[in-house]
């Protein structure tokens, strides 16, 4: 019984994968359940957990040497008034405590650097595979939830290793041990300790259910709350300008009052079952001296220090079984986590390299687009349809179209952040996919509306795309970027730290550092998306300059929310409702009277464009 009771535990593991096994005969080779899975990331540590079991035990031992000790105390010591024994016994009780002692902190400081080391091949494993994970995956979680499952979840999960797993090898073989040590010291003692243990599984299997179910609901509010908290902080701008203020706390108190439901619920749950198992334990304790009396004064088969062992002994089988009660709420909570977690490792980035990509020589830049259509899903309308055109090495191309018309879907797919849906996109006459990834998008160079910048130096800043650049070559792609002469403004020149965001700067500023930091890059293909559309005359001036510069012998795309920006590209490309309905150079499509491009011309114009001579 009591083996069956300790090791309840362990054999869950195995009854739930093997559930799995038999739900999904179907497909053998689809994912372990995450339990099994988690545990590889102990399998590198397996020594050092040993170790920790190993001590562990110890730990648990020297208590009952103890016990044993104390009982010669009371049955030879005190009766027979022996100062030479009590001696070796003192000696023996110090000895037992002295490696208690010791045990417990090499078995506290190994449990330490276990938990850091698996926190930190989950927590990089996890980020790693999120980076890989596709845009449309990123487009439709919120920040906040995944930042908690790399933070919290994985915090949480790595309590399975060190207050799950490893406690439940120790508290097994300490509970056998405890039974045999009983069993031996009076077997009818031992049976009216056993009466007790019926209750413990009875009380686990009624609970267990309920901790699993709330701990999913609070790790989930959690994920929520993060989320949106995230979110809100993000665009503190906003709120602020709208006086959002107020709102926004009254939201975040709802959802605050929520976890804090939730977190109750578990936290009641949890003390229940505690509670119980101490009442278990303390109604068992007080049996034993009760009938251990009766023995001792009916058969006079037990002393008092029989007893004594006896009761101590017991009160370590009890902690074992009061101690699965804790393991269990760590395997309850630590599970929610663990499914959270491998539910994003089961995401399958869909831009992958193809197992035939080859190596890549360095690019013309000659770019083609064969018939191309796409879907951001399939139950969507297709943003892109049909899209063929050619663009030759060193030209400068120009995309124009209504908001919506699928513009940056169109340049998004050359690096391949999407892959298209039907079609071919070719540079060089090689299909992007058949270039190794990563290869292919350092060779394409991005300057976005919405310029992104990290915390940190300017000099971080800008080596983000080339890091080992030198300072020779920083200067020399700033200056190339109208940035230079700004950056030495600034306190401390290139290791100014700029913040999060790069807030501290204007629009202006961090446009010309984004394209200093593309530049640097030297990119064959360069693709701008709106990239001075939302900045002043004086700001798009001089980032006008700079793309004059840097767009030479280079080719590129520039998606131009102002026609102004691009009346001298080489090629025109006019969208409609992902259509490209014409293309050509301005002056063509503005000779073409019905022509969609001079509609657009005409509206931006107006009494200016009919001035230029368009009628």
């Amino acid at each position: 019984m009591m083996t069956c009771i300790a090791s309840r535990f362990a054999i869950r593991a195995r009854e739930v994968l093997t559930e799995h096994r038999e739900n999904n005969k179907p497909n053998p080779s689809g994912p372990r359940h995450p339990f099994w899975r988690y545990a590889d990331y102990a399998k590198p540590y397996r020594w050092r957990i040993a170790l920790i079991v190993l001590f562990g035990i110890l730990v648990f031992v020297m208590p009952m040497a103890s016990a044993a000790l104390v009982k010669v105390i009371a049955d030879n010591v005190i009766p027979e008034r022996d100062m030479s024994l009590l001696w070796y016994v003192g000696g023996g009780l110090l000895l037992a405590e002295l490696i208690r002692t010791v045990s417990f902190q090499v078995r506290g400081v190994n449990m330490v650097r276990l938990n850091s080391d698996i926190v930190f091949d989950l927590r990089q494993n996890l980020f790693t595979h999120l980076q890989r994970l596709s845009l449309k995956f990123h487009q439709s979680r919120p920040t906040g939830t995944l930042l908690s499952r790399l933070m919290s979840d994985v915090t949480e999960a790595q309590r399975m290793i060190s207050g799950g797993i490893i406690n439940v090898f120790i508290e097994v073989f300490c509970g056998i041990l405890a039974m045999a040590v009983l069993l031996w010291i009076d077997w009818r003692m031992t049976l009216v300790l056993m009466a007790i243990l019926p209750l413990f599984a009875w009380l686990y299997r009624r609970v267990n259910p309920h901790i699993r179910e709330v701990s999913h609901r609070v790790q989930e509010q959690r994920s929520v709350l993060s989320g949106e908290a995230v979110e809100r902080l993000s665009g503190i701008v906003l709120v602020q300008s709208f006086a959002q203020e107020k709102s926004e706390s009254s939201h975040f108190a709802t959802q605050s009052e929520e976890l804090k439901l939730r977190t109750v619920q578990r936290g009641t749950l949890n003390t229940i079952l505690k509670s119980i198992s101490q009442f278990l334990t303390k109604l068992g304790g007080y049996s034993l001296w009760v009938v251990g009396a009766i023995i001792a004064i009916t058969a006079g088969t037990m002393t008092v220090g029989d007893i004594i062992l006896f009761t101590a002994v017991a009160g370590h089988l009890y902690r074992p079984i009061q101690r699965l009660s804790d393991i269990n709420i760590v395997y309850q909570n630590s599970m929610a986590a663990i499914e959270r977690i491998f539910n994003i490792f089961d995401e399958v980035p869909e831009v992958i390299n193809r197992p035939t990509s080859r190596e890549m020589p360095p690019l013309e830049g000659r770019v083609e687009f064969d018939d191309v259509t796409f879907h951001y899903s399939r139950n969507e309308p297709a943003a892109l349809k049909h899209v063929s055109f050619v663009i030759e090495p060193g030209m400068r191309t120009a995309v124009v179209g209504e908001s919506g018309a699928g513009k940056s879907t169109l340049v998004s797919l050359i690096p391949r952040l999407y892959d298209v849906s039907e079609g071919a996109i070719r540079i060089d006459g090689r299909n992007v996919r058949d270039f190794p990834l990563r290869k292919l998008r350092r060779s394409i160079g991005i300057v976005l509306q919405d310029t992104i910048l990290f915390s940190g130096s300017v000099r971080e800043n800008l080596r983000y795309g080339k890091k080992d650049a030198t300072d020779e070559q920083i200067i020399a792609a700033a200056d190339a970027a109208n940035a230079h002469r700004f950056i030495s403004e600034l306190p401390e020149g290139y290791d100014t730290v700029i913040g999060e965001r790069g807030l501290t700067l204007s629009g202006g500023q961090r446009q010309r550092l984004s394209i200093a930091r593309t530049l640097l890059q030297d990119p064959r293909v360069l693709i701008l998306d709106e990239a001075t559309s939302s900045l002043d005359s004086e700001s798009e001036n001089l980032i006008n300059e700079a793309l004059d510069h840097v767009l030479q012998g280079r080719t590129s795309l520039i998606i131009a929310h102002r026609l102004s920006t691009i009346l001298d590209a080489d090629n025109i490309l006019v969208f409609r409702r992902g259509e490209l309905i014409e293309q050509g150079r301005h002056e063509d499509l503005i000779e073409d009277g019905n022509g969609y491009y001079r509609h657009l011309y005409e509206q931006q114009f107006g009494e200016q464009a009919t001035a230029m001579g368009v009628r």
